[in-house]
């Protein structure tokens, strides 16, 4: 008997309400014990779908790595000769800017004009029907001899490691694919013209190991520069075109348009570029 119950009789309560007392208290404890079974339930709940939730976030962002000299760069690119759905910002393709991670957009690849980036992503994003990242790294004028070189402390190469690293601080990633527009440097001297396809196969082999990637497609541009300033660049094409390394391809850029220069693509180019380049990583994964 609880001390409430011994007061009461001593007041003379009838034992029919001390036993409806009792009946209350015992309700009491059942509706506790029931409270704290149903609060268990949903904290165990809570924290499985927070599991799912977290585990569906941290899915890695399928990442394409871009690189090149010029043609890669794209400076002569034109945002308002784009067709609409690729002027503006592209909400599920983002580009890593160095710091943090972007939509893809013109103006935002590149300080000036845009490379085949721009519908590449497009095409991806829309072909694996998920959201795809870019990585991007280009520099005109600069040779796979020597300043892509992975064996060089100092090259591009090392920045565009360093610039893959950064990326994946910021979020979970996985690279699917390399695609490489370079080649018209290496053309212009013969000594490295005919180092392209052991070079070639080197930078490929390094930056699958580097980017921790060791099953990632490598799609190259075969070059077209014109053959008076750059006599070496069949060497370097058939180096693109015979190259041995699994999961690679090489896309035609022959008939893509060019600036009267000869040398660089126009917008049109670029973005039939990209395309292609999107084409061919299509087919490699189709293939696999």
């Amino acid at each position: 008997m609880t001390p409430l119950e011994t007061g009461l009789i001593g007041t003379g309560v009838a034992a029919s309400t001390l036993q409806t007392i009792r009946d209350l208290s015992y309700v009491r404890r059942l509706l506790g014990r029931a409270v704290k079974h149903a609060l268990s339930i949903i904290l165990v709940l809570g924290v499985s779908i927070s599991a799912h939730v977290g585990a569906a976030q941290e899915k890695p962002l399928k990442v394409f790595v871009l690189a090149g000299q010029s043609n890669m760069v794209g400076a002569q690119g034109n945002a308002s000769q784009l067709s609409k759905e690729l002027q503006g910002e592209q909400i599920e393709a983002v580009f890593f800017d160095g710091k943090q991670w972007v939509p893809v957009a013109p103006g935002r690849t590149e300080t000036r004009g845009f490379g085949p980036e721009i519908s590449f992503a497009y095409r991806m994003r829309e072909e694996l029907k998920e959201p795809v990242g870019i990585i991007k790294h280009s520099i005109g004028g600069t040779s796979l001899a020597l300043d892509w070189s992975p064996a060089n402390h100092d090259s591009l190469y090392v920045q565009l490691l360093s610039k893959v690293s950064a990326a994946r601080q910021q979020r979970a990633i996985e690279i699917i694919a390399m695609l490489w527009m370079q080649g018209e440097r290496d053309s212009r001297d013969q000594g490295m013209a005919e180092a392209y396809a052991k070079n070639l196969a080197s930078f490929i082999s390094a930056a699958r190991k580097d980017f921790r990637a060791p099953s990632m497609f490598f799609v190259a541009g075969r070059v077209n520069p014109p053959r008076p300033q750059y006599p070496f660049v069949d060497i370097v094409r058939s180096a693109q075109e015979e190259c041995k390394e699994a999961r690679y391809a090489f896309v035609d850029c022959d008939s893509l348009e060019k600036l009267p220069d000869g040398l660089h693509y126009s917008t049109r180019g670029l973005v039939d570029m990209g395309y292609r380049f999107a084409e061919a990583i299509l087919r490699l994964m189709k293939s696999e």
